[in-house]
């Protein structure tokens, strides 16, 4: 009899059991499972105060032979990117005071035609600036200072794992101000982002994270594949080949 009353109980509490689970799954905030997942790939918070310099593979279909050095000091502000132009090399920089300059194969005086021909305007440092810090300082630069509002959270498998899908608003656009982020249920890592635009579904991207790198004790999405919103068709890669010291 007393067998058979525990086998009730242990019965009677699996729905209560699940009920809780599902009540504290559907409690979690987007900002705290954010929050969760920065603690995941930067446990110490140093993002804030790195000085990293990466070597990136860019191959887009139109492009396959991309590269870029990207040089991001966050404690001073300072950026850097370099990136091959068919044989020559164009320099994007803004300094520590916020001056933004360009030279092509090291010549900072440049014809006005190469301007022309390979996007040199120094217009368009900041906009390198807070695309590498933005993209390459996931999910740790999903703060206060980028984001402006963050939405519903829902359940969904992203690239076969489960995950938080979280509707979050930009300040600033990046593409776009809408996005959706996906982090791993499971151990709360950035798995990767859908660019959306709500107004128009054939715009786009959807972006796949794979694997990490350890860069100064934070854990960086080293591979990020770009995929198109509508139909899922490839598009490219950005893959961290190495980091490099100085």
């Amino acid at each position: 009899m007393l067998r058979k009353t525990k086998s009730i109980i242990y019965v009677l509490c699996i729905p209560i059991v699940l009920l809780s689970c599902k009540v504290k799954e559907e409690s979690l905030s987007g900002q705290s499972i954010i929050e969760q997942s920065i603690t995941k790939h930067d446990p110490n918070a140093s993002w804030d105060t790195i000085d990293l310099k990466i070597h990136i593979q860019e191959p887009r279909l139109s492009n396959p032979g991309r590269y870029s050095i990207v040089s991001i000091n966050n404690a001073t502000n300072a950026f850097k990117l370099i990136r091959n132009r068919d044989t020559h090399l164009a320099e994007y920089s803004i300094d520590d005071k916020g001056n933004a300059q360009v030279a092509l194969d090291g010549i900072k005086d440049i014809d006005e035609e190469l301007i022309e021909k390979y996007r040199l305007n120094p217009k368009r440092n900041k906009g390198y600036q807070d695309f590498y810090r933005i993209m390459y300082g996931l999910p740790m630069s999903l703060t206060s200072e980028t984001i402006e509002s963050i939405g519903k959270v829902s359940i969904e498998t992203f690239n076969k794992i489960d995950c938080f899908k979280i509707e979050i608003k930009l300040k600033e656009k990046l593409f776009s101000k809408h996005w959706y982020v996906f982090i791993s249920k499971m151990d709360y890592e950035l798995k990767g982002i859908e660019v959306i635009f709500p107004d128009d579904t054939t715009k786009g991207e959807r972006l796949y994270f794979d694997g990490n790198i350890e860069i100064k004790n934070i854990n960086i999405p080293r591979i990020r594949h770009w995929h198109e919103y509508s139909d899922n068709a490839y598009l490219g890669s950005d893959i961290i080949v190495k980091t490099i010291m100085d």
